[in-house]
Formats: structure tokens, C-alpha cells, sequence
């Protein structure tokens, strides 16, 4: 009876141990990996941000200003070689951009049979009130939900332009004005954040160049015609949102 009491504590100490053992493995739990957000689909969205532009005209020397953007935005994206995405996107935005600059215009009027060059100083001023892009975009996906990317492609801009001045033998001062629309190409990075199945938030820089173009401003009454070249460069900064389908 002894020995068997003895088999039984001992049977009762190992089946106890093993209950023990077995609920310390049940506790342990294998760490769950992050789930990988997929870049693949489809997005529209909105930003906003401020913008930078850089000009030169013949009559002056660089001149700049600062003023706010905001827009929309549509595009797609393809995720593939695990991490790697390729998309389009194109924006449109209005801009506060203007730009103000003091220079020179010439004129040509002719005293007895000569012709006598005279400059008068002005006040040229544009405004870029309307900014486009469609581009091509490559990116990186990584920790999960963040994608860094480049992109680049074709850009227009909408010029107003104006030059105040005052034309010789006239006395008084004319403004004649133009409207252009420009194209040009643009460049720019970005980082967007996944921060819900369907929402991601972006941010991004982006510079736009459209080059050097001549220009023609009239004045109906009195008839003034100022021409001239005008380089357009204009950095925009901006952060947006995007629903995601």
C-alpha cells in the first residue's frame, strides 16, 4: 500500500507538472507580422500648400514671390516585385502666385526723319493663377504603410502679365496687359502614409520650369505694344489627402 501510495504522488506530480507546462506553452504566442498595405489601385484626393516661383525678364534681373496652391488630385498605382510601385497622377491647382519687378521698355520715335531710342522705367508684374501636371511616378513601399517615390512629366501654367508705364510724347500712363498659357515639364518627390484601408495622406515638393518665352502685351486705347521674354520657374510645396479604391 505504501508503494502504491507512493506511484500515485509521484503520478500525481508528473501529470501535475505536465498541466503546468502545457498551460506555459498555451501562453506563449508567436508574434504577429505588421500587415503590408497594397499601393495597388486607384485615388483622388486634394492639396495644398504654398508655392515659389523665380522669373527673369530681357529689362531685369531675377525676381520671386511667394503665394499659396491648392487643388486636386487624380491617379493610379501598380504594386509589383514586392515593395517596388509604379503609377501616373495629375493635378491641377489655383495659385496666389504674383510676381512684381521694376524695369525698362524702349521706344523708337522719330524727330525729323531720325529715329531717337527712348527709355521709360515700368513696373512689369505676372501672375501664375493656374498650375497643371501629369506625370509618371517610381517608389519605394516600406514599414509597412509609407512610400517614398520620385515623379516626373509635363507641366502648363496660366501667365497674366501686365507693364505699367508711361510712353514718351503720350504724358500719361498705359497698362497694357496679356494672358499666355504655358508648357513646360516638372520634377518633384514625395512621401505618402497609409493611415487607414482607404486613406492615405501625402506630401510632397515639386519644381516646375517653363523656360523662356517671348511675350506680347497691348493697350487698346491709347494702342500700346510692349513685347519682350519672360522665364518662368515656379517650386511648390504641399501636403494632401487621398481616398483610396
Amino acid at each position: 500500500m505504501r508503494r502504491l501510495a507512493a506511484v500515485g504522488v509521484g503520478l500525481v506530480s508528473i501529470l501535475g507538472f505536465g498541466s503546468a507546462a502545457g498551460a506555459a506553452d498555451l501562453a506563449v504566442k508567436a508574434p504577429v507580422a505588421a500587415k503590408q498595405f497594397s499601393w495597388t489601385g486607384c485615388f483622388i484626393g486634394v492639396h495644398a500648400g504654398g508655392d515659389f516661383s523665380y522669373d527673369k525678364i530681357r529689362s531685369s534681373g531675377d525676381f520671386s514671390s511667394a503665394g499659396f496652391i491648392g487643388g486636386g488630385q487624380i491617379g493610379c498605382d501598380y504594386q509589383f516585385a514586392s515593395a517596388w510601385v509604379i503609377g501616373v497622377e495629375g493635378r491641377a491647382a489655383w495659385s496666389s502666385l504674383t510676381s512684381k519687378t521694376p524695369g525698362t521698355a524702349t521706344f523708337n520715335p522719330v524727330f525729323g526723319g531720325v529715329v531717337v531710342p527712348l527709355t521709360v522705367p515700368t513696373q512689369f508684374t505676372v501672375s501664375n493663377d493656374f498650375l497643371a501636371s501629369a506625370t509618371a511616378r517610381l517608389g519605394y513601399s516600406f514599414a509597412g504603410n509609407w512610400l517614398a517615390y520620385g515623379r516626373g512629366g509635363v507641366a502648363w501654367t496660366r501667365e497674366k502679365a501686365d507693364i505699367v508705364l508711361t510712353p514718351p510724347l503720350l504724358g500719361v500712363p498705359v497698362d497694357p496687359k496679356g494672358t499666355m498659357t504655358r508648357t513646360g515639364w516638372t520634377a518633384g518627390v514625395g512621401l505618402d502614409w497609409a493611415f487607414a484601408s482607404h486613406w492615405s495622406a501625402n506630401f510632397a515638393y515639386d519644381y516646375y520650369d517653363f523656360g523662356a518665352n517671348d511675350f506680347v502685351l497691348t493697350n487698346s486705347i491709347p494702342p500700346v505694344t510692349v513685347s519682350g521674354s519672360l522665364k518662368d520657374r515656379v517650386h511648390t510645396v504641399t501636403a494632401g489627402v487621398n481616398y483610396r479604391f
